[in-house]
């Protein structure tokens, strides 16, 4: 029985790691594939972030959002850190570090 769980964990990650990958790759080589009349690069995600609100360009697609409801001076603040993933709490921890 011990060991079917252990195989079943380790299809779990195996296919977690081939999504990831596979999206990454994808995303990778649709930033770097370059068009045969104009050597204009696409690029595959923006953030710009201004005052209250947040400006995201994913894949040619845009969008603006405010950001007011996760200052740390409002109340949606805790919630939205508690209701992040725990990777990206580390990387935000890692960008302040090096910021």
């Amino acid at each position: 029985m011990r060991r079917k769980k252990k195989k079943t964990a380790l299809k779990a990650v195996f296919l977690y790691l081939l999504l990831s990958g596979g999206s990454w790759m994808f995303i990778n080589a649709y930033a770097n594939s370059f068009n045969q009349i104009s050597a204009r690069r696409i690029v595959p995600a923006g953030l710009v972030l201004k005052e209250e609100r947040a400006f995201v360009e994913l894949l040619g697609h845009n969008g603006n959002f405010s950001l007011s409801w996760i200052y740390p001076e409002s109340r949606g603040y805790c919630g939205a850190y508690l209701l992040s993933p725990d990777e990206l709490r580390a990387a935000a921890y890692i960008i302040s570090l090096c910021i």
